[in-house]
């Protein structure tokens, strides 16, 4: 028997929050339209969960092809599954707006987590919509940035980056030139453009303009897309679990809850294709 699901907008711009699904056996007909329902609100939310990792890696495969990031699989969870556990009295350090992995040729394109341990407040998560971002912007920065490119380049401090690569990948790539991405880029599955920006230590330059112009214009862009009207705030609760489109979306996990732990269950899947500026 089919699950009524139903799918309410968090904002005009971004988010969706789904109901009446179990997401550990969803019927094929409501798989289209998660996938659907996914590349149009950019970020889906699923409440009250009560999901083990496999099935959470099982429910995620209906979006792409999952992977292992974790050098030891934790908790004995499936290899794919991933563990970001914020430890009492550990203060997070990855608190700004950012995308994952755009220092790749192909960034992940999809991300999800699931909350088992939350906080008793804070720890909320903001999504911004990149396509409503370029939307946005007007018509004489739209031409500025059209054809332009930018640098992007691991930064290895970041947290979790030693329990998902070798200390040798992390030299590689420390060592590497940048990774080079449009700044205006092409969503093929809706034929909407997008802003491909990210924080400066992962997005640090655009090409050919290494200069205070270029920065200026980098920054102008990375903060218009932090605007309110193109994103929206989660609280999270227990067993809530988000999916969203990482290369289309920046997010900043609030790091307002020290001393308390924190603890989320991660997986994300394999980009399909490089970012584009033109079909």
């Amino acid at each position: 028997m089919q699950q009524k699901m139903v799918c309410t907008s968090i904002t005009p711009s971004i988010g969706a929050e789904v109901s009446g699904l179990d997401c550990s056996n969803v019927d094929p007909d409501n798989k289209e339209t998660l996938r659907q329902l996914l590349i149009s609100r950019k970020v889906l939310v699923f409440r009250d969960q009560i999901i083990s990792p496999l099935e959470f890696l099982e429910f995620m495969k209906i979006f792409g092809l999952p992977y292992a990031e974790d050098l030891e699989p934790q908790d004995g969870n499936p290899a794919e599954v991933g563990v970001i556990k914020i430890k009492p009295n550990e203060r997070q350090i990855i608190n700004f707006w950012h995308m994952d992995y755009s220092f790749l040729e192909k960034p992940a394109s999809v991300l999800s987590l699931y909350a088992e341990k939350i906080p008793p407040c804070g720890g909320d998560t903001l999504f911004t919509n990149l396509e409503a971002a370029y939307d946005s912007l007007g018509d004489d920065t739209k031409t500025e940035i059209d054809g332009l490119w930018a640098n992007h380049k691991l930064s290895v401090e970041t947290q979790n980056a030693k329990n998902r690569w070798t200390k040798e990948e992390l030299e590689k790539m420390d060592a590497d030139a940048p990774i080079q991405h449009p700044l205006v880029c092409l969503n093929p599955d809706n034929n909407k453009k997008y802003l491909f920006v990210n924080v400066p230590i992962f997005c640090g330059s655009i090409v050919g303009m290494e200069n205070e112009k270029g920065d200026k214009l980098l920054h102008h862009l990375y903060h218009h897309a932090q605007r309110p009207e193109f994103s929206f705030r989660l609280t999270w609760s227990k067993n809530t679990m988000v999916v969203w489109e990482n290369i289309h979306c920046l997010h900043y996990p609030v790091s307002d809850y020290f001393p308390h732990e924190r603890k989320m269950l991660r997986v994300a899947l394999k980009g399909k294709r490089k970012p584009i500026n033109r079909l």
